[in-house]
This record gives C-alpha cells, structure tokens and sequence, in this order.
C-alpha cells in the first residue's frame, strides 16, 4: 500500500508539469518530423527502385536472313523481356563499340554464326557480350541473357540426361513462372525512410533521457529536505525508492506508446508487423535506462552532476549508433556496437523490413543481458549505498 501510494503521487507530480510533458511528447515528435522532412533523401529509401529498359545493340556474324536467331529474337520481343530489353539491330561489331563509347547503346551481344543450329544438335549455347557505360544497364542487361542461356543450356543437360519426354514435361512449369522479376532481396520487399529511421532514433533518445526524471525524482525529496521526514514514517527506505521508480516507468512507458501512436497516426511511420515484440524493446530499453540513471544517481552527490553525465552519455551513443547522422557501417557495427542505441535501433529498423525472427533474436538476448547486468548493478549498489540524506 506504501508503494502504490507513493507511486501514484509520483504520477500526479509529473504529469502536473507541462514543461516535462511538452518535452517528452511534443519536442520528439517536432524532431521526428524535421528529420525524417530534411533528410529523406540521404536516410532509408522511399521505395523500390525502377529499372529503364537498356537500348541493346544486337550483331549477327552472317548478314544474311539465314544467319538470324529465331530464337534470340523471339526471346528479346517476348512481353516479359521487352520492359528491360531494346534491342536495336545492328551491321558490324566496329558500329556496335562505337554505338557503346558514344553512349548510343547500352550493351551489346554478339551471336555467333549458326547459332540455332548448333544449339539443335545439342552443343552449348555461347553469345558474346560487350560491356557499355553504364554499371546498372550491364547488371540488368547481363542478367537478362544470362537467363537466357541459362535456360537454353538447362533443357539440353535435361534431354542429354533424361530424354526428350524431360523438355515436355518441363514446359507447362516454366510457362507459370516469370522469366524477369524485379524486387528486393529479403526483408519480404520492404524499404524503410527517413521517417521511419529518425521516429527509431529519437524515440531511444528519449527513453534515455528519462534518466533526467529518474534524476529529479531521486533528488526531489533530498534537495527539499523532506526525505529525513519521510523516512521517519512508517516507510521503508526500499518502499519509497520502489514507488518512485514505478511512478517514472509508468510516465515514461506513456510517453513510448504516446510517440509510436502519434508518429504512425500524424507521419505515417510503419513500426513494422511484430507490435508485441517492438513493445518488449521498448521495455528492455526503459529498464536500461532506468537502471543505468539510478546508478548515475547513487554516485552523484549533486543533480546538476547527474543530469550533466546522463546528458553526455545519452547523446554520445547516439552519435556513435548513428542515429543522428548516417555513418559508415563500418564505424557503426564497429563502435556502435558498444551502445544500448545500437541493438535496440537494428531490431526496429529489422522488424520494419519484416525480417525473420531469426534476426532479431540476437538483438532481444544482448538487450536481455545489458538490462540483467544493469539491475544486478543498481540493485548491489542501492543496498551498499542506500537512498536517504
């Protein structure tokens, strides 16, 4: 009874302050915006990138009509190819380089004399291709007719091995599958932005900064004089520091949820599709932070101390988390890996790309342990050294 009665005037003390409250949800939310606005195009990205169909330079070996591949062209005028394929007709392999150095054409494939011919007799399917420019045209071209003789060379191995019945067979499953796709490697497809990354960012920041609170409330009753008297009472000392402790993390999980409803509802920030699992972060991350301020607390003598040092810390790590400018990944999962901010960040940013489980678990046992090895920390440390004046 003692604990919930100091709690719930710990409650009523804070949300009485409008300085605290316009802090902890209006100044997050104006940060959020102002970032996510400023630097949309340097953090994230806002979506899948599209692909522009590369102008092909093709060159026959034999002029003549006989000299043609069937089969090339029916491959390159097909509706799935013709989005990412021009292909352009050309004399002589000297027009097709200087098509290429002039930036006319973006690759080119040279087909070999008889080409269909000794594919039919079962011998490999070879073209020769020439680079251009343009690094993402060479990806997206090369692709495109390496699946092309991949898909040649397959059905040969299959009829060498298991008979002419094998490419029969075959047939009606490649017809239900897209020769070309366009997406993104794992994460389900999804792409976060600078919204999303800077909502993740200041809301750590924040539940750090709630180690000021925890400051203010530890120090209220010392800097007032009134601890000695409560302490007179029939009030444990464990009681009074247990109802406070209370008071601010129910203050402080208000304000996680407050940010995360408003920054989805007002930005529509995507928190990701493991709501459950993100509320667990945010929990770990509170009990870090909490626990990592009463120590600061118990070895200041002062306020002023204590709030200083929790200052420099909270914006070193995130500084060194890159949660205030992008870094290098290498600086990041070098240095950063040494922060709270870090772990915490990477399963946010994790499980707004819908990535596995598998992923994200790592993240949940380092935060898991950080907070174990806090507690055991702050736990030791108030019974050597006590909360009284």
């Amino acid at each position: 009874m003692n604990i919930w009665t100091i709690m719930t005037y710990e409650l009523r003390r804070q949300l009485r302050s409008r300085t605290l409250l316009l802090n902890m949800l209006l100044l997050p939310l104006v940060l959020i915006f102002l970032l996510g606005a400023s630097l949309s195009g340097v953090v994230g990205v806002d979506g899948s990138e599209s692909v522009d169909p590369v102008k092909t330079a093709i060159v026959y070996s034999s002029a003549a009509d006989a000299g043609k591949s069937a089969m090339l062209e029916d491959f390159v005028k097909s509706d799935e190819v013709k989005d990412y394929i021009i292909p352009v007709e050309v004399g002589t392999r000297q027009e097709a380089e200087s098509g290429l150095r002039t930036g006319k054409y973006g690759y080119a494939v040279i087909v070999p004399q008889g080409f269909d011919s000794e594919v039919q007799s079962g011998k490999k399917a070879e073209l020769e291709f020439i680079l251009g420019k343009n690094h993402s045209d060479n990806t997206v071209a090369g692709t495109v007719f390496d699946n092309f003789l991949s898909a040649i060379n397959y059905k040969q191995a299959a009829a060498m091995t298991l008979g002419p019945a094998a490419i029969t067979a075959a047939l009606p499953m490649a017809a239900e599958q897209s020769a070309v796709k366009l997406g993104d490697l794992n994460n389900g497809g999804k792409t976060y932005n600078a919204s999303q990354f800077y909502a993740a960012s200041m809301l750590l920041m924040f539940l750090l900064y709630s180690g000021f609170t925890v400051s203010h409330s530890l120090f209220s009753e010392k800097d007032s004089h009134t601890l000695f008297r409560i302490n007179s009472m029939p009030v444990k000392g464990s009681q009074l520091f247990i109802g406070k402790m209370l008071g601010v993390g129910v203050v402080t999980v208000l304000q996680c949820a407050a940010i995360i409803f408003f920054t989805d509802v007002l930005f529509g920030v995507y928190w990701g599709n493991r709501p459950g699992l993100l509320m667990l972060f945010c929990l770990l991350m509170i009990i870090a932070s909490m626990t990592f301020s009463i120590l600061i607390c118990m070895f200041s003598k002062t306020r002023t101390s204590a709030i200083n040092i929790i200052n420099i810390v909270t914006v070193v790590m995130t500084f060194l988390s890159g949660g205030m400018a992008p870094l290098p990944d290498a600086w990041v999962n070098s240095v950063g890996a040494f922060t709270i901010n870090h772990w915490e960040q990477q399963a946010m940013i994790r499980m707004m790309l819908h990535s596995g489980l598998g992923q994200i678990l790592p993240n949940l046992l380092v935060m898991s342990v950080i907070c174990l090895v806090l507690f055991s920390a702050a736990l030791f440390t108030y019974r050597k050294v006590g909360y009284h004046e």
